[in-house]
């Protein structure tokens, strides 16, 4: 939705195939973004009927639309596209969001693509050497994904947004801390828990922790708080459930925590940069690149001796305060919608360039 929200609609006409009914398609359909119900099963000997299907469904598609580029929003999604796109002549970019190797990422793009756009340079790395596979011939690019700001910020002075007043230490007080996400083992909400129970008792900050446990019906958030109870900081956790409005959340927090075993890229700093709000997280995978540390947020190292140092430094309203701003501007220069706008309408006008180059040395002869 948010790279929807942004496109330049006088440069991009946009259509949407969805595979499932969810509340983009209704929130799409209400930017007159048209949309096409297109079931794409993943191919297998049990499936190949459907499979098949899918394919013919999705070459009508393609032929009645005429798309210039075919974008899949995540690896999994381009299997039923690498295939149609070659078949047809159409480029095919790939969104890479999560940790995959050249050697799976062939798997799907059985066809190929043209263009591999990895989220983080960590991913890129993870992908590997893409040589010898069905990808071999794409070009690889690192983007990283924009935050849902105002699409005009990408020269927005730092009192200039809607919803944002200038960072300023809180009030003398208690440290107040926010966490969002999922309740889930890989999120290391276990690890920030334990680390303040670490701390003295005069030195334990407020935890707010927005976020669902809906992976496991419950089991997991009831090992958190029997966790939070035996350290006995059940009173420094207040579990706030899903929060639709996070921006609700940054508004109360000095800093927002992010304890991440593994993490691609990282929204959470990014999201919480536009109230000025600094974030301390893991040093892993892709935060590593959206906070530079001590700068704009802090990297800990994974492990509940190395948090409780953090929590407790955190106690520095001032720093915090200049992290923030940090946290803010720098999001402002490398992931406001606008910088992506121009780094995928490259990406796209790049891709037709080639296709067409490529169409034209075809039709010489191959010069």
């Amino acid at each position: 939705m948010s790279m929807l929200r942004h496109l330049d609609r006088a440069r991009i006409e946009p259509h949407l195939a969805l595979g499932h009914e969810t509340e983009l398609v209704a929130q799409a359909r209400a930017m007159e973004v048209p949309v096409t119900m297109l079931a794409v099963p993943k191919r297998s000997r049990t499936s190949m009927l459907s499979w098949w299907r899918s394919l013919w469904r999705l070459t009508k598609l393609v032929k009645q639309f005429e798309p210039d580029v075919m974008h899949a929003n995540d690896v999994p999604s381009c299997q039923a596209m690498s295939v149609v796109g070659a078949k047809l002549g159409v480029p095919r970019v790939v969104h890479v969001r999560w940790v995959i190797t050249a050697e799976s990422a062939g798997w799907w793009a059985r066809s190929g693509a043209e263009r591999l756009i990895c989220i983080s340079d960590w991913v890129r790395r993870e992908l590997g050497d893409v040589n010898g596979t069905p990808v071999a011939g794409a070009k690889i690019e690192v983007v990283a994904d924009a935050v849902d700001w105002p699409g005009n910020l990408d020269s927005l002075p730092a009192n200039g947004d809607e919803g944002f007043s200038a960072a300023k230490p809180r009030a003398a007080g208690e440290l107040t801390l926010g966490f969002t996400g999922q309740l889930i083992e890989s999120k290391g909400l276990d690890l920030v828990i334990v680390a303040i129970g670490k701390l003295p008792p005069h030195r334990r900050p407020k935890l707010l922790v927005a976020g669902d446990d809906t992976q496991s019906g419950g089991i997991y958030l009831a090992k958190l708080k029997s966790l939070a109870a035996q350290c006995g900081v059940a009173d420094r956790i207040e579990w706030l459930g899903f929060v639709k409005d996070v921006g609700q959340l940054h508004q109360r927090v000095d800093a927002m925590v992010c304890p991440s075993r593994i993490e691609p890229l990282g929204l959470v700093p990014l999201e919480a940069a536009r109230f000025a709000v600094p974030t301390l997280a893991n040093r892993v995978g892709g935060l590593m690149e959206t906070i530079v540390d001590r700068q704009s947020g802090r990297l800990v190292e994974a492990s509940v001796d190395d948090w409780a140092v953090a929590l407790d430094e955190a106690h520095d309203r001032e720093m915090l305060a200049r992290w923030g701003l940090a946290a803010r501007q720098r999001t402002i220069e490398h992931h406001a919608p606008a910088v992506y706008q121009r780094r995928l309408m490259a990406i796209y006008e790049s891709v037709v360039k080639q296709e067409t180059k490529r169409g034209s040395e075809a039709a010489s002869g191959g010069k």
